[in-house]
């Protein structure tokens, strides 16, 4: 969910959104786009694509804080006694209905996508532990090509980049970074900078953009991280 969230999830708005799906229930039912059986592997991978760089979710693995932390969010409406179907109901709308001045485009994700993808915010939020068996794996994990990881990553979510057909403008434009990366930062070659801006990415923040960017150490193994270096520098200008 990109760039931001439709609405900012405290206690209050979630009992508002509680109101507002209960409201639109019988007219938008869970089961919509025919899409009654969800694929929460896909869901995961989706999310981790494009929302992830945005918003927190532990079981997904991504550290985003432009936008709510979907763990945060939900916790105390879940130990209140909402049910899992109905956080999946309030994320599915949000992302169908972002709300007016919100910079979180509509359609982001659609039809069977989207309901994949709040069914697995459904599941996942505020639970304990770690997903396990082919959900663990689902999405980053699986991601082994430079231009793989650049997706689910979710960097298109906020950077440009044309060999991947990414124009998000949170980050900085990527199409000259073999050139520009050498120039940021006052010591470190282009590899360097980029393996910094993956790894510790407060370390050094571009003139003009915000401190959005989560790490990714951790996340994403060495040979993944090499691996979207070389991707970056070969096919960027």
């Amino acid at each position: 969910m990109y760039p931001s969230a439709p609405v900012s999830l405290t206690s209050n708005t979630v009992r508002a959104a509680l109101a507002a799906f209960c409201a639109v229930a019988i007219v938008l039912p869970l089961g919509a786009c025919g899409h009654n059986d969800p694929d929460l592997e896909n869901g995961k991978a989706k999310f981790v694509e494009k929302c992830g760089s945005c918003h927190t979710l532990a079981r997904a693995g991504t550290q985003g804080t432009t936008g709510p932390n979907f763990d945060t969010a939900f916790r105390a409406a879940l130990r209140d006694g909402i049910d899992r179907d109905t956080v999946k109901g309030i994320v599915h709308k949000q992302i169908l209905h972002p709300r007016v001045d919100s910079q979180m485009p509509a359609g982001l994700v659609k039809g069977g996508d989207a309901t994949d993808v709040a069914a697995y915010v459904g599941y996942a939020a505020a639970r304990k532990g770690k997903d396990e068996g082919a959900l663990a794996s689902a999405g980053l994990a699986q991601a082994k090509t430079g231009d793989q990881i650049f997706t689910a990553a979710g960097c298109a979510g906020c950077h440009t980049f044309k060999p991947a057909g990414s124009t998000g403008n949170i980050g900085p434009n990527l199409d000259e970074l073999k050139t520009a990366a050498a120039k940021m930062e006052p010591g470190k070659n282009a590899d360097q900078y980029i393996r910094e801006s993956l790894e510790d990415p407060s370390a050094f923040i571009v003139k003009g953009f915000p401190n959005a960017m989560p790490s990714f150490k951790g996340r994403l193994t060495d040979a993944q991280i090499k691996a979207l270096i070389d991707y970056l520098l070969q096919k960027g200008g």
